[in-house]
């Protein structure tokens, strides 16, 4: 970290930063010029940087057979930038030429980038930081992009919370120079359909090559166990006789059984297994509280929940930071939007409004009267147009345009953000996020994933003895893979009451707090009730009720999670409070 709180970054300019944006990621900042002083490359964190070089904007530098050297990363800035597209999410690289900076994204756009939009009036910016492009152009609050964030928590496709001032898309690159921002898009990827047979045989080649090579270079990763699917199937990529004093570690959570189900599956391979529990809040006064949720929201870019992550990582503090093994992001390879009987159909922006409201609005909506009344009308109806688009990006039938909106936004713009945020902190590898897996899990029908059927039979594939222990509350892998006739009858009622379970949701117009969020949160809203500043920050927004705010700070009412993250978000956007200059990475 270059400064507390500050991830490691970069701002490039068209001339100058203006006075006082670079004072906000600390003193240690290095500024180089480029393209005949034309374009300035600003860095902290990153170490020295000569002309022609390139800097590493992340700590996963792999491809699934093995590291990828700061050398050859270099050669491929200078070569053949598109390459290096295709090296194990989160991956960034900024690559410093005479005639300006070029930035390169993963496959996904895992590693947040940021960058103006190509032909828009002042000063071209690229940077690790959307919130620090946003600064630098004195940029206002898209309210588009506030609508969404009111209803959904995390943002879809590009956009970020100010004005002209756009993520750089999955596995493209971005270049400034003298003539400004051009932008080089990725080649879409049009592999033929793929049988589930051949799906299974090469995903299981790809798993077991990625985790061989990883635990070659770092033979002490420890693998983050649940009693989920995707992180059984990490560990039955390892061959049995490997997994022997393998480190794994398991989040104990209440009213999950993640722990029991790991212990037993680590005291069965003889792994070395630790069990942490969440950390105790209730030993942190409020002003720390705010302090945390800031610094949070800050590294997130105001752009996913700054009180969950705050939460963790008080709880990271009792961990070990060293190499994980994580098996996030396999929902991509079963349908996580996909419901009841699945076939190939259109859909209509009817539909799209169904998901948002059934799937979407639900767990991290702030709770109603928040938003000043005029801009909450609207809010919903540009929200649900903006999910519709993100919908007609993926395609004219209705369960693969779902996939695409689940790999293309909630896993870019929601996990991606808290990747990007906790980057410096640990090292996160996830093997199910590498391209060529993602390659085969697109050229799967629907139905070939549905009900978890490719990673079920991808399961018994790796290890039938591990596909037959049950997951936690559900059936063994097994049971998906070659479902009983009766099994379509247990999936449907299962189906029903997770749909019963979001229509409570929906009556109560409750949503579900991150694990310690609600103490957090209740902390952060005593904060504000001490300090004046708040309340005039948040009303000089325009975009909150008045009467609500005052109710609140009167402390008549206590607001949700969803809420306080929300207007955290808000509030550092906004440019933080008059006399703390918010910091970014």
């Amino acid at each position: 970290m270059s400064s507390a709180g500050v991830l490691p970054g970069v701002l490039a300019t068209q001339g100058e930063a203006p006075a006082g944006v670079l004072g906000r990621v600390g003193d240690a900042v290095e500024v180089t010029e480029l393209g005949a002083g034309a374009v300035r490359l600003a860095h902290w964190g990153l170490g020295p940087l000569e002309a022609g070089s390139t800097l590493l904007l992340s700590r996963v530098v792999r491809r699934s057979d093995g590291a990828v050297g700061p050398a050859e990363v270099a050669e491929l800035m200078a070569r053949d930038p598109a390459a290096l597209t295709r090296l194990l999410p989160p991956f960034a690289a900024a690559g410093a030429r005479r005639d300006g900076v070029t930035l390169v994204a993963d496959s996904m756009g895992f590693r947040q980038l940021f960058h103006s939009e190509p032909g828009a009036q002042g000063p071209g910016v690229l940077s690790t930081s959307a919130l620090l492009a946003g600064w630098t152009r004195g940029a206002a609050l898209d309210r588009v992009a506030v609508a969404v964030q009111s209803l959904l928590g995390w943002q879809l496709g590009q956009r970020t919370l100010h004005e002209g001032v756009t993520k750089l898309e999955p596995a493209a690159s971005v270049h400034l120079g003298a003539g400004g921002v051009s932008v080089v898009a990725g080649e879409p990827d049009a592999g033929p359909p793929l049988p589930l047979e051949d799906a299974v045989v090469q995903a299981a080649a790809l798993l077991r090559e990625s985790l061989a090579a990883l635990l070659d270079d770092e033979p002490d990763a420890v693998l983050q166990l649940t009693g989920g699917l995707d992180s059984r199937l990490l560990l039955s990529a390892i061959p049995a006789a490997r997994r022997h004093g393998l480190r794994a570690m398991t989040l104990s959570v209440p009213g999950s059984g993640d722990v029991a189900i790991a212990r037993e599956i680590t005291a069965a391979n003889g792994m070395a297994h630790e069990v942490h529990g969440l950390a105790d809040l209730g030993g942190i006064e409020p002003a720390e509280a705010w302090r945390l949720c800031t610094d949070a929201a800050l590294r997130l870019d105001g752009m996913s929940d700054p009180v969950a992550l705050a939460a963790l990582g008080v709880a990271e503090r009792g961990f070990s930071q060293g190499v994980r093994i994580s098996g996030l992001g396999g929902e991509v390879a079963r349908g996580f939007y996909y419901v009841g009987r699945v076939r190939d159909r259109p859909y209509t922006r009817a539909d799209a409004e169904q998901l948002a409201a059934w799937r979407m609005f639900v767990n991290e909506a702030v709770e109603p009267g928040v938003l000043a009344a005029e801009f909450a009308t609207w809010a919903r109806e540009a929200a649900n147009g903006e999910v519709y688009a993100a919908l007609r990006r993926g395609g004219d039938e209705w369960y693969r345009a779902t996939d695409t909106l689940y790999l293309r936004d909630r896993m870019q713009r929601w996990a991606g953000a808290t990747d990007t945020a906790v980057g410096y902190q640990r090292v996160v590898v996830n093997p199910m996020l590498d391209h060529g897996f993602l390659d085969i899990c697109s050229r799967l029908t629907p139905q070939d994933k549905a009900h978890s059927r490719f990673l079920a039979a991808l399961q018994m594939e790796l290890d039938p003895e591990l596909g037959r222990r049950p997951l936690e509350g559900r059936p063994s892998p097994a049971a998906y893979a070659r479902p009983s006739l009766l099994h379509p009858v247990a999936q449907t009622v299962r189906t029903g009451t997770r749909l019963a379970r979001k229509a409570a949701q929906r009556v109560r117009r409750g949503n579900r707090p991150p694990a310690g969020g609600e103490i957090l949160a209740g902390l952060v809203v005593q904060h504000w009730r001490q300090d004046d500043r708040v309340r005039s920050a948040l009303g000089a927004t325009g975009l909150v009720d008045e009467r609500w705010l005052d109710v609140m700070m009167a402390g008549e009412l206590e607001p949700r999670p969803s809420t306080v993250g929300f207007l955290t978000n808000l509030i550092v956007a906004s440019g933080g409070l008059p006399s703390s200059a918010p910091q970014a990475g």
